[in-house]
């Protein structure tokens, strides 16, 4: 922990005219980290992860000389969209655009929005505890009210040319006016050679009848820790897609708030993941006020000695009558090595509600890819055709035809891959 400490006094010491309210919460968080720890084999909703590498890898801020060594990087984009860039931890104002009505606030003028910097003594969370303390690049997405953008917002946070071990701990805040309706990809990437850990906090607030459609890609290849907190208003709407490969180790903690009636979260997520690579997620869904609707649909496809874990958890309040629930995990295991932990969960305290969930892990259907070779389709094929038919279906959820081809083509050349190694 003692690295830990280095690092936020090297950052205060950087940032030594930042407002004192700040450095005052920086180590009333790092306090809370210092009392939590990294989460351990007793804790649990994080028992199934190892979270050690944190503690003994000694990672080091993000700093300005790491955006020299990215300076020839080519930025590409999955289409034609507005454009947010972050490249090794700094914002891009040159690679960025966005539209009237769209604003964004960078550090330190973020600093002064609540929302942004809010942190409970009571975080039971280390990752957002120590993204609290170290936070070395954030962002503020504004929406105005009514504004409604006919292509998505394009995040891009890409990681490359690290020479060192290097740890980012960003936040983004994305607020959005009532009767809005917007769609943003939020996008990590990297190519680095060298291990690296993004600790990143979202926060997301949806107003009065405002639609959101949200996709986070994790392509990253080192470790990833995520939180993700959402607040519908009333009549709000958010369809959000998950969809994650590659990372050494990756956690996501999502949290769904309803805070008004008639609200409706979509949640949808494919996770991939291969060799020893690890990919555990948590989400709840505080169902909080009556005739909301909430649908998850979560999906693991995982080989050789892959691990997966799945915590779904949805909590109906006494007063939240007329809510309307249903949670799912399917997963498939493409080795006898790979396994999977999955643990969708209800709490419901009110009578008149209508809530399901179900799980389910497995291997490929014997009897469907026998069927496949008696129409003359080879094994290799066969078996594609099946894991992709398996992994396409949430991808088919994707209102954004470019955003959706792209993640098919994602899932294609990973399989790819697998069959060629």
């Amino acid at each position: 922990m003692q690295h830990f400490r280095l690092e936020l006094e090297t950052l205060q010491s950087k940032w030594s005219d930042e407002p004192n309210t700040l450095s005052l919460l920086r180590q009333k968080a790092f306090s809370r980290f210092i009392e939590l720890g990294f989460p351990t084999k007793k804790w649990e909703d994080w028992q199934f992860t190892d979270f050690s590498p944190f503690d003994k890898t000694e990672f080091r801020m993000a700093s300005a000389e790491d955006l020299n060594s990215a300076k020839d990087y080519h930025i590409q984009s999955i289409g034609n969209f507005y454009s947010i860039v972050i490249l090794n931890g700094h914002y891009q104002p040159q690679l960025s655009h966005v539209p009237e009505g769209v604003t964004i606030q960078t550090l330190p003028d973020l600093l002064l929005i609540d929302e942004l910097i809010d942190f409970s003594p009571s975080e039971e969370n280390p990752f957002v505890a120590l993204n609290t303390s170290l936070m070395n690049s954030g962002l503020a997405i504004g929406i105005a009210d009514g504004i409604k953008l006919t292509k998505p917002i394009h995040y891009q946070f890409l990681t490359t040319n690290l020479t060192d071990m290097v740890m980012n701990h960003p936040r983004l805040l994305i607020q959005m006016g009532d009767n809005a309706s917007v769609s943003i990809i939020e996008q990590y990437n990297s190519d680095s050679s060298k291990l690296y850990w993004n600790n990143c906090v979202t926060i997301v607030k949806i107003g009065l009848n405002s639609s959101l459609n949200h996709y986070r890609i994790l392509e990253d290849t080192g470790y990833y820790t995520g939180s993700m907190e959402y607040h519908l208003q009333k009549d709000a709407a958010l369809n959000a897609t998950y969809f994650s490969k590659s990372s050494k180790l990756f956690r996501s903690n999502v949290r769904i708030h309803f805070q008004g009636q008639n609200a409706v979260a979509e949640l949808n997520g494919l996770s991939l993941s291969k060799d020893n690579q690890h990919v555990d997620m948590q989400v709840i869904v505080d169902h909080q006020h009556p005739h909301c609707t909430s649908n998850q649909y979560f999906k693991y496809i995982l080989d050789d000695y892959a691990g997966g874990v799945f915590n779904g958890r949805v909590i109906v309040r006494k007063n939240s009558q007329k809510t309307d629930s249903s949670q799912t995990n399917k997963n498939l295991l493409l080795s006898k090595t790979a396994s999977m932990h999955s643990n969708p969960q209800l709490e419901i305290y009110a009578d008149d509600v209508r809530c399901s969930h179900g799980s389910s892990t497995g291997q490929l259907d014997e009897d469907a890819l026998y069927y496949l070779r008696t129409r003359g389709i080879d094994i290799s094929t066969a078996h594609q055709l099946m894991v992709e038919g398996f992994g396409g279906e949430v991808l088919s959820k994707i209102k954004d035809e470019s955003t959706s081809a792209y993640l098919h083509k994602q899932l294609t050349t990973w399989l790819e891959e697998l069959n060629n190694e």
